[in-house]
């Protein structure tokens, strides 16, 4: 299974959204977007990664999944980690350091990729 988590400020910036939408009805993959000015509270990539937790989880470490971070180079890496570090200690109930380690030893593994730009 696929999880792709998608972000834009607006669903009018939903990039290849009719290829990720045949993509699901296939079944081949699951999305999970998030459009931050769409509503009162801004809802942001590292929310919906956290909402999902389990699976994320369960594909990264149970399935030896990958996982590949793009985005601008301001705020979104550290704020994905920091929701996957909550996501590791959350599911494989560990502390922080441990949790830390765990995303060491994807990123060692080249299971967890960041491509960001400025």
């Amino acid at each position: 299974p696929c999880h792709l988590f998608f972000g834009a400020r607006y669903n009018a910036e939903y990039l290849y959204k009719d290829e990720f939408e045949s993509y699901v009805k296939e079944g081949v993959l699951t999305m999970h977007t998030a459009f931050s000015r769409e509503q009162a509270r801004k809802i942001y990539v590292q929310h919906k990664i956290v909402e999902a937790g389990q699976a994320v989880h369960e594909c990264m470490l149970k399935q030896e999944g990958h996982f590949y971070v793009c985005g601008s180079a301001r705020q979104v890496p550290e704020d994905i980690y920091t929701a996957m570090k909550e996501v590791m200690m959350a599911n494989e109930r560990v502390n922080e350091d441990e949790a830390e380690a765990i995303l060491s030893n994807l990123k060692m593994e080249g299971r967890y990729t960041v491509e960001a730009w400025s």
